[in-house]
């Protein structure tokens, strides 16, 4: 496997603040896949919904309650889930429907913003353990040169190419990870502003404050 070997040889020439670099690449591997599985799921189309609960619902008689519940529990996501509070409560006044809505929407955000801030974390700290790196490879060529002086300039620069991998793997997994920390705080960002929106709308149609 000269690949594998490749690999293998990489981490070793770029010393040890390269484990602690690989442990925080499978946690940012394994928060990627889990912002992007579970932000796809929570995603809804908001005006499909509504409008597929303008069409079985009368709040003026309070026919086909059961059908909308039932179209919210199909569709899921947090607007899903926060229509449905709000149709629990469709007898109550407007301001009892909003903060119903409200506290449902309280509930859905941190799922939403979840492992945002170990992203992040992980942004900050990668230079940094990338930059140890490069001031052990240093000490190490200092070493090598105040020994051998600069009759073996091999070991000389085996320090600096130390220096120069693990802090070009710390560079490499923010600029990645800031990458999908920006896609991800994004797409938060607008499922929370759907969930404010679409609430109001539901309110709306419910309370028949708005033609």
């Amino acid at each position: 496997m000269p690949m594998a070997n490749s690999v293998v040889t990489f981490i070793k020439n770029g010393g040890v603040m390269m484990y602690p670099l690989i442990i925080c690449s499978m946690v940012l591997i394994a928060l990627v896949a889990e912002r992007l599985i579970s932000l796809r799921k929570a995603y809804v189309d908001g005006d499909a919904l509504l409008d597929a609960i303008k069409k079985v619902f009368n709040p003026a008689t309070g026919e086909g309650l059961e059908q909308a519940m039932a179209e919210c529990g199909r569709v899921g996501g947090p607007v899903g889930r926060i229509f449905a509070r709000g149709l629990k409560n469709t007898k109550r006044s407007a301001e009892a429907i909003e903060m119903a809505m409200e506290q449902e929407a309280s509930n859905e955000v941190p799922a939403i913003e979840a492992n945002l801030p170990i992203l992040k974390t992980i942004i900050n700290i990668a230079p940094l353990l990338g930059l140890l790196g490069t001031i052990a490879g240093m000490i190490t060529s200092f070493r090598a040169a105040s020994q051998t002086g600069l009759s073996n300039p091999t070991q000389v620069l085996g320090g600096i190419s130390e220096a120069l991998i693990s802090t070009a793997t710390g560079i490499t997994l923010a600029v990645v990870g800031f990458i999908f920390f920006n896609m991800f705080s994004n797409q938060a960002k607008k499922l929370i502003e759907d969930m404010e929106f679409y609430g109001a709308e539901l309110v709306n149609y419910l309370t028949d404050r708005v033609d």
